[in-house]
């Protein structure tokens, strides 16, 4: 029996015209690596193959989505935007604080107002919450100390700088007492009641104490310019400054 013959395809034209058909395209997504080598291995054996089968044909294959690259750079920007709420947030956190500070300090001082309605004793001096006397007589650091304890008192604390302009107006004597001294230990000032004096404090009169170990109670004394503090041997004679709270 004769086999059916079918004609050949004529490969030198089909090659001819294939080679004429080319396709560029421009990738504008993100690759993975892996996946870019996968299929360029892919391509080159499909051109391996069509080589073997004589065609020669090749076609051009798109790299695929990276998905986990994706992801990545999505979070990145959602760190972006978090943080810079975050820091939105921390600013108005800071603002609203200072306003309620402010709020509450104004409301504490409308307090002390209210309750330090209570007059001095006799011969006292008041000025805020506060009653202040400056004694008569010229005693040393620690009698002075002891007659304010008598008054149901101590020597002056001085806890801001109003206090202090207030107490140099109150008196002509450029020289008093202070209840501050080192005597406990050299070279760590405390007040009276326990709080400490800093060496750094600008109201002194060179720059800090500069006495020894003879030179350990504060006195307020006469500046060129203005009334600062200095430190003086605790058996010099001096007048003090009592302080008395009118808040109990």
């Amino acid at each position: 029996m004769a086999e059916a013959i079918h004609p050949r395809p004529n490969v030198t034209t089909e090659v001819r015209t294939t080679r004429g058909e080319g396709e560029e395209r421009i990738v504008d997504i993100l690759v993975c690596p892996e996946s870019l080598r996968d299929q360029q291995q892919d391509y080159v054996g499909t051109e391996e193959s069509s080589k073997s089968l004589g065609t020669g044909r090749s076609h051009a294959v798109s790299p695929p989505w990276c998905p986990t690259r994706a992801v990545v750079v999505l979070l990145g920007l959602l760190s972006v935007i978090l943080l810079a709420r975050l820091l939105g947030l921390a600013v108005q956190h800071k603002n609203d604080m200072a306003q309620v500070l402010l709020t509450l300090k104004n409301l504490t001082e409308q307090r002390d107002a209210l309750l330090c309605q209570e007059d001095c004793p006799n011969a006292w001096d008041k000025f805020r919450c506060k009653c202040y006397r400056i004694s008569t007589e010229w005693l040393s650091w620690n009698e002075s100390r002891e007659f304010c304890v008598s008054q149901g008192a101590d020597l002056l604390v001085v806890d801001n700088k109003e206090e202090m302009d207030f107490i140099s107006k109150a008196t002509s004597y450029h020289d008093f007492w202070l209840g501050a001294t080192d005597e406990a230990r050299e070279g760590m000032w405390r007040w009276v009641d326990g709080t400490v004096l800093s060496l750094d404090n600008p109201s002194w009169s060179r720059g800090g104490p500069v006495g020894g170990e003879d030179q350990n109670c504060l006195v307020r004394v006469s500046d060129p310019n203005q009334l600062k503090w200095a430190d003086a041997s605790c058996k010099e004679q001096s007048r003090g400054v009592c302080e008395q709270n009118v808040l109990k």
